[in-house]
């Protein structure tokens, strides 16, 4: 059996860009929703993740969804006049210098903060959802790294699914101070911390029944 394809990845080619291996491209693509007639053509010919519709006073038309959008703009071969490219502005960088400005440097100051006041328990429990591509997992293991050099032990389990599928990927972490023989799952409003990497994935009824609303804090990307 052979495989051919004559594009990469999306989900490859989207860790290529941040890692500044592969030209990330400025041009948007939008779709106008008062030209939009949701016939769904730009979405048959694209078969993307990040066109999907969208319920609006005038009926259900399509939107790009811009923080998934690979950027490969298969979407705009569509036989349809709302689609809108844009192209930002170049953002100019600030430079300041500390020294013309008569200040501290920034590092001296930072001699002088207080110890931050803990305002977590000494046993946590981090549930991190998304979709394949999104760093869950890589994420799970940084926190279980960290915990680990600092002495405490975890439990951790992580259940993956596929990006080409836009498949859910669900981490669970468990933080204690010392090793005790408790399931690695996460039972239902036991999560202590909610992080989201993708909001479909964390407005499901499954991984909503995690949290609880008197003591789970949530960080949705």
């Amino acid at each position: 059996t052979a495989l051919i394809y004559d594009q990469p990845c999306a989900t490859e080619l989207r860790r290529q860009r941040k890692r500044g291996n592969a030209p990330d491209p400025e041009l948007r693509v939008f779709i106008n929703e008062a030209v939009c007639e949701g016939c769904g053509d730009c979405g048959f010919k694209s078969n993307c993740l990040s066109v999907f519709p969208v319920e609006t006073e005038f009926g259900r038309k399509t939107q790009i969804h811009q923080s998934s959008c690979n950027k490969d703009y298969t979407c705009v071969e569509g036989d349809c006049p709302a689609f809108v490219t844009v192209l930002p502005a170049a953002k100019k960088k600030e430079i300041r210098d500390w020294r013309l400005e008569g200040s501290q440097s920034p590092i001296s100051n930072l001699q002088s903060l207080p110890e931050p006041v803990r305002k977590v328990p000494e046993n946590a429990n981090l549930y991190l959802m998304g979709i394949g591509g999104t760093g869950v997992v890589t994420i799970n293991q940084i926190l279980a790294t960290a915990v680990l050099l600092n002495g405490k032990h975890i439990n951790s389990l992580d259940q993956t699914g596929l990006s080409q599928k836009g498949g859910p990927v669900v981490s669970n972490l468990k933080i204690m101070t010392e090793p005790l023989p408790v399931s690695n799952k996460i039972a239902k409003g036991e999560a202590d911390a909610y992080i989201v990497f993708d909001v479909l994935s964390g407005t499901t009824a499954d991984n909503l029944a995690k949290a609880n609303k008197q003591r789970t804090v949530a960080v949705v990307s």
